[in-house]
């Protein structure tokens, strides 16, 4: 019998007061469960600050409704006819408004973008996905590399600052005149417009960040200036996020919206209690939700959004601090084991109880998102076909029980002790603190969220886990973070298995393979493989789509056979009610896109069901249409 001492978490909920129920157009009130690591625009983490950036920030570009990508900051654009370079002219007059809306005496200009490109591109600032671009804007990936060997000490006959004065000359952006930007691409890139929804591409004014410092930058409403739709007028930790109007923006007359209150909320059932309320105007679902609702007044109110290119997957801690899972973990059979061990539909269950196999996404690129210069799915192409028709089918429990006892047979005696791993005491405070004794069974430690659903879903997952493999074999110990995973999960290495989700931040599968590489971007696992490498360095060299997507496909279906992670669900696909019309904010699966409240309206009352299928078939009819033009 195995010790251990798993940290008791409280959940806690803060209501708001002096919140009553909205009937007002002018006010959406919604909620956020994940504190904000920052609020710093040019380096998001969480969900929540990528929500504030969307609709505080404006790009040089968004998408309409229907995906389109169509001018906002920029007002035009030209590019080469090889997609080399891409130049944009800006919107004369512009101004960086202040945390009460005040216009500034900054305009926004080009030099903004360049001096926004300056903080991601220097590694002091740690910006997580600066690997998605670096292999795009010319001189980028030689600058960044460089200062960091300076840093660790490989390169010893130049300096940071020397490097750093380089910037202008070496990288391919730059301010032609006040209002005209121009980028320069390593190879021929088609896809560009779709990278400038991402936050990196977002602009700082240089002055105001020298005036607040760089280490202060982000750190409080004041702290920063607003070029979106709206501006964040309040922030109080643990309680709100209030997002106003910006009587400034360029587009004021499409922000319908006034004032955008978000409550922290971490529990479902006060969710759905504040929306019932009126406190609220909208709400998703959990599985027990769904079916209290089926008899009362709401039952005709329940609709299921629409999913999203966001990605969730399990991914496993290799380095772990746990040394028995350090040994299984870097064991292909035992991956395997996993792969085929996790029973998704009963676990999705939790999320849609009526077709729990709706949300499953067996591949990491989301379907109908990219297409090569055929039209065709890059989800199509062999190899990664037969991987998205199996959906919750990679669930077998014989194969996952073969490739378990493999994995023993090759790290175990024979008697149950796991070769070269003694007993002791495995510290991952404040997630958990259990003993392990170097024998079967195995201890994981599967780290998650304080809210209902997912300690709900971890508790199925600990006992699917022992009726696939048996408590003989492996132990599941649980353990919470409080309010954020990344800081107090993942960047610290606190856990062996946990669930994360990740956008798709652009137009090509470079987005999430380019991440998911040796130490890229997501690789929160710190596995490492010198095969999928080169495979995504060969697919990123090919400029013809078909080409490109065909090595790519290779590179995926590598990552997904040695099981470095597990993806499994779609975001979105959630059972909603709401006062909210769907199909009037921009829409795309592209950067902070999903997220923009720019075209929302609120209506006095909860839409029926009937209602909002009658929106969604006009809606994509006239999608068709306008994609047709």
């Amino acid at each position: 019998m195995k010790c251990r001492i798993i940290s008791a978490i409280t959940i806690s909920f803060l209501m708001v007061a002096g919140v009553f129920a909205q009937s007002s157009a002018d006010r959406y009130s919604t909620t956020y469960s994940e504190e904000p690591k920052n609020l710093n625009y040019l380096y998001l983490i969480d969900t929540t600050a990528q929500r504030v950036a969307a609709n505080t920030q404006d790009q040089l570009v968004e998408q309409d409704k229907f995906g389109r990508i169509i001018p906002c900051i920029a007002e035009k654009w030209v590019a080469t006819e090889n997609s080399t370079v891409w130049t944009f002219t800006l919107k004369k007059g512009l101004k960086w408004v202040d945390h009460t809306g005040k216009a500034t005496e900054y305009e926004i200009t080009a030099d903004d973008f360049v001096e926004g490109m300056r903080y991601v591109a220097d590694p002091k600032n740690a910006i997580k996905n600066v690997s998605s671009i670096k292999s795009v804007l010319a001189g980028l990936a030689d600058y960044y590399n460089l200062i960091n060997d300076i840093a660790s000490g490989k390169v010893k006959d130049k300096t940071r600052d020397q490097v750093l004065a380089t910037f202008d000359t070496v990288i391919g952006i730059k301010a032609v005149d006040k209002y005209t930007i121009q980028y320069k691409m390593t190879k021929p890139t088609p896809w560009f417009l779709s990278y400038l929804t991402m936050d990196m591409f977002n602009g700082v004014e240089k002055a105001f960040l020298d005036k607040v410092g760089i280490e202060n930058f982000g750190t409080a409403k004041e702290r920063l200036l607003y070029s979106g739709a709206y501006y964040l007028s309040d922030y109080t930790r643990d309680k709100q996020i209030v997002l106003t109007r910006n009587e400034n923006n360029w587009d004021k007359k499409n922000v319908k919206v006034k004032t955008v209150t978000m409550q922290k909320v971490t529990d479902p059932a006060i969710e759905l209690q504040m929306f019932m309320r009126g406190e609220l105007s909208t709400t998703t679902l959990t599985a027990d939700q769904v079916k209290g609702l089926g008899t009362s007044k709401y039952s005709a109110n329940v609709f299921l959004a629409d999913r999203s290119t966001v990605t969730y997957w399990y991914e496993y801690y290799f380095l772990s601090k746990n040394p028995e899972f350090k040994a299984f973990v870097n064991n292909l059979n035992f991956r395997k084991a996993l792969y085929y061990g996790i029973d998704h539909a009963k676990l999705m269950a939790l999320y849609d109880p009526i077709n729990p196999a709706a949300p499953s996404r067996s591949t990491i690129i989301p379907e109908a998102t990219v297409f090569d210069e055929k039209g065709r799915d890059y989800t199509d192409y062999a190899g990664l076909k037969e991987i998205k028709a199996l959906g919750v089918k990679t669930y077998d429990p014989v194969k996952a029980r073969q490739f378990m006892a493999k994995a023993i047979a090759e790290l175990t005696d024979g008697k149950g002790n796991i070769k070269g791993i003694s007993a002791g005491t495995v510290d991952m405070k404040p997630i958990a603190q259990f003993d392990v004794d170097g024998k079967l069974p195995l201890t994981i430690l599967y780290a998650h969220g304080p809210d209902s659903l997912n300690t709900k879903f971890a508790l199925l997952f600990q006992a699917l886990m022992k009726d696939v493999f048996g408590a003989e074999n492996v132990d599941v110990v649980l353990g919470q973070w409080v309010d954020d995973q990344y800081g107090q999960c993942v960047e610290p290495g606190l856990f062996d298995i946990t669930r994360e989700n990740f956008r798709f931040a652009y137009a090509d599968p470079m987005a999430q393979l380019g991440r998911l590489i040796t130490k890229g971007g997501v690789n929160a696992g710190m596995y490492s493989d010198a095969e999928v490498d080169a495979l995504v360095k060969e697919a990123d060299s090919k400029v013809v789509l078909s080409e490109r997507y065909a090595i790519f496909v290779k590179a995926e279906r590598m990552l997904i056979d040695r099981a470095y992670i597990i993806p499994y669900m779609a975001g979105g696909g959630a059972y909603t009610m709401s006062k909210v019309p769907p199909y009037t904010v921009p829409r795309g699966g592209f950067g902070v896109t999903r997220f923009k409240y720019k075209g929302m309206s609120v209506e006095k009352n909860i839409l029926t069901t009937k209602q909002v299928d009658g929106l969604k078939a006009t809606f994509f009819k006239d999608m068709d249409k306008a994609l047709a033009k």
